[in-house]
């Protein structure tokens, strides 16, 4: 799973949240989003029916497409989650229990921090990958500052992440950045408008400096 992971984001460095009142559209806004080249998308579970759209997505999964959760809090979400069929986990903050569980099924987790002590303290706990959360207070000035001396840091901003920010925190040294309503809009998707989704996420994917 870690490696499907990792082949996701190393052919496109962006990962896409949707977050959405249910799960009506879930399923078609990743499809959407995965035929835009951004391939690593997470359903929160604070989207109702989180787990049914995550187990259909599984069964669509297409290319270098992975499916994954996020907004995961406790042992028992990543438990749901991991039935569900989900490739990796995505956290708001450092849990430690949300890392053992996931640990333990060989699935990757995501983990969240703002300072430099929850960060360094999830990634010395075992997290493969840490959000830092909500990226829009900082900026990516900041990620410079904590990779000059933690530089095995792999940082993915999140929160406020626009297509035009993505080279800034890809120049800063952000192994990827994740987007919500710049990708994936209430609006967009009660409309059914996937032509949209698709074309925001090939600006995401463009945006990222090869």
């Amino acid at each position: 799973m870690t490696d499907a992971v990792a082949a996701a984001l190393a052919a496109t460095p962006v990962i896409g949240i949707i977050r959405l009142p249910d799960a009506s559209g879930a399923v078609e806004a990743a499809e959407a989003l995965w035929r835009g080249g951004v391939h690593a998308v997470e359903v929160t579970l604070t989207t109702e029916g989180a787990a049914d759209a995550i187990r259909a997505l599984r069964d669509r999964e297409q290319g270098p497409g992975v499916v994954g959760a996020g907004s995961v809090r406790t042992a028992a979400d990543a438990r749901h989650a991991i039935a569900a069929g989900a490739r990796f986990l995505v956290t708001p903050t450092f849990q430690p229990a949300v890392l053992d569980t996931a640990r333990a099924e060989g699935v990757p987790v995501m983990c969240g921090g703002l300072t430099p002590t929850e960060l360094d303290s999830a990634a010395q706990a075992g997290a493969d990958y840490l959000k830092l959360f909500p990226a829009s207070s900082v900026g990516p000035g900041y990620v410079r500052e904590l990779l000059a001396p933690m530089p095995d840091l792999k940082i993915i901003p999140t929160g406020g992440v626009r297509a035009d920010h993505v080279a800034a925190w890809a120049s800063a040294g952000a192994c990827a950045v994740a987007a919500g309503s710049a990708l994936v809009s209430a609006h967009l998707v009660a409309a059914g408008d996937w032509a949209e989704l698709t074309a925001r996420a090939e600006r995401f994917a463009r945006a990222w400096p090869r």
